[in-house]
């Protein structure tokens, strides 16, 4: 039994090291929060607009890429049981080999710290249950978004949510990740579904 003290030890020095870590998550989590909305309160839903149209020189030099647009509605609001931002989003795409504009939109839940030690906080957005999904991150100086596409269910826009009409957006060699820039909300009106308004485009 002489390892009995040496093994409590060293949960004891685990619990500890626990209980700092958590306060130290909580706070980058909420540091994210305020970063990603541009405000220090959250009580109330909020949203953020990030938009990349590329242009015909992009597009040449990423002859693999399909999407020659995307704007995203990233939102929060906390939840009543846990008192826990949970976050969604509103996306819009067209490609050049499709016609039209395509739309998707997903409840993510809480931001989270990535596995990987240096990509820090983000949020995941996928149903738990299949590969794929998408991936929210902020670029450090927080005015740009990077969206991580592993794939996503997309329909065209202005249709009636039909699961007929529904495709695959599949992330490719020149389509997994998109640098998206800071822009007014205005510019995302066209994502905001009815009843959505009010909340979306009013942040504090």
């Amino acid at each position: 039994m002489r390892h009995a003290p040496i093994a409590l030890a060293a949960c004891l020095s685990l619990l500890a090291s626990a209980a700092v870590a958590a306060p130290r998550e909580d706070a980058r989590l909420a540091n994210f929060a305020q970063r990603m909305f541009a405000t220090k309160s959250l009580d109330q839903k909020t949203s953020a607009c990030f938009v990349r149209t590329y242009d015909a020189a992009h597009l040449a030099r990423h002859r693999k890429q399909t999407v020659t647009a995307m704007k995203m509605l990233v939102s929060a609001e906390k939840l009543e049981d846990d008192g826990q931002l949970s976050y969604s989003y509103e996306l819009g795409v067209t490609f050049r080999d499709r016609k039209g504009d395509y739309i998707s939109s997903f409840q993510c839940g809480h931001a989270h710290m990535s596995d990987v030690r240096r990509e820090g906080v983000q949020v995941t957005c996928h149903d738990g249950c299949e590969a794929g999904g998408v991936v929210i991150a902020l670029a450090p100086d927080s005015k740009s978004l990077i969206v991580k596409v592993e794939s996503v269910s997309v329909r065209p826009a202005g249709q009636p949510e039909d699961t007929a009409t529904y495709s695959e957006f599949q992330g490719g060699a020149d389509d997994r990740v998109f640098r998206l820039e800071r822009v007014d909300l205005d510019k995302c009106k066209s994502l905001i579904r009815d009843g959505d308004e009010v909340a979306a485009l009013q942040p504090e």
